[in-house]
């Protein structure tokens, strides 16, 4: 797996971070976008402010006169919309994430860097199942392009919500949620699980595989547990159930002996274990700018 995605600094990746006050993510996003342009990279930042106190903000958080460096948006200027409504365009955005990565390195830099607060599209029900589907194709979409992206939810404003976006980043911070859920580059239908599974976590496990299996193909699903640090029976369980809801089968490779255990001592309908190695590559897997 491309632990580097999971990286809150580094080159490229996909980060979900949490925050209570505003002021406390302007500095956490001068920092983010600090590293990107001294990678040479294009950044951006998306807020639901006025650009010219967006850009002032930065420069007071530490990026001084490089400011006017970042290409600063407005959410209506950023995101698409279904029609008619507030509502995010998963697919839309998704294409346009990857089509402005393709810009920038054609541009001459080194990849795209973009710092969005998405508290403003993330305050409905409605808002938020969009948004889980943009968080994760949008993740698919960008995982061998060259982008970093970091995500805001203001969990004063969403509370609890937030929880269920946030674990669809390879990486959360400050505070990060139990599990996390995205997808795994090696392969065309498969997912990365990491951090816990317990019985704390068992509503946002289900409620993420609700959401997340329809947007994945029929074929076997393939799950990538090598760095979930604890898995219990009932939440394997659970997720036998939640296959079985969407009639689909999944693999799950794991190489730590008390899954493997479990696995022989219970038995499951929609999900086998595989315990080997490495993930390899599909010979045709998307690479580069072409679509799934």
């Amino acid at each position: 797996m491309d632990t580097h995605r999971a990286d809150p600094s580094g080159e490229f990746g996909h980060i979900g971070w949490q925050y209570r006050d505003h002021h406390e993510f302007i500095c956490r996003a001068a920092e983010y976008l600090a590293v990107g342009l001294d990678l040479g990279q294009r950044v951006g930042y998306v807020g639901d402010d006025d650009p010219t106190r967006i850009r002032a903000g930065l420069a007071a958080a530490g990026l001084g006169t490089a400011a006017d460096e970042v290409d600063v948006k407005t959410v209506p200027e950023h995101f698409l919309f279904r029609a008619g409504g507030d509502v995010v365009d998963a697919g839309g955005m998704a294409e346009r994430y990857a089509t402005a990565a393709i810009a920038a390195v054609a541009d001459g830099y080194n990849g795209l860097r973009v710092v969005i607060d998405v508290t403003p599209v993330a305050r409905t029900p409605e808002q938020r199942e969009a948004q889980a589907a943009l968080e994760f194709l949008g993740d698919r979409r960008i995982s061998t392009l060259p982008v970093a992206a970091l995500c805001g939810y203001n969990t004063a404003e969403l509370g609890e919500a937030a929880a269920g976006l946030l674990c669809l980043h390879a990486g959360a911070g400050p505070t990060s949620t139990p599990f996390r859920l995205y997808h795994q580059p090696a392969r065309r239908n498969a997912v990365a699980l990491a951090g816990n599974l317990d019985a704390a976590s068992d509503a946002l496990f289900a409620a993420t595989l609700h959401r997340i299996l329809p947007l994945l193909s029929q074929a076997p699903l393939e799950i990538d547990a090598r760095e979930l640090d604890f898995v219990g029976h009932r939440q394997l369980l659970l997720l036998d159930r939640c296959c079985a809801a969407h009639d689909r089968v999944a693999v799950l490779h794991s190489d730590r002996p008390i899954v493997r255990r479990l696995f022989d001592l219970i038995g499951f309908e929609h999900i086998d274990i595989d315990t080997g190695g490495e993930m390899r590559p599909e010979a045709d897997v998307w690479v580069g700018a072409q679509g799934r």
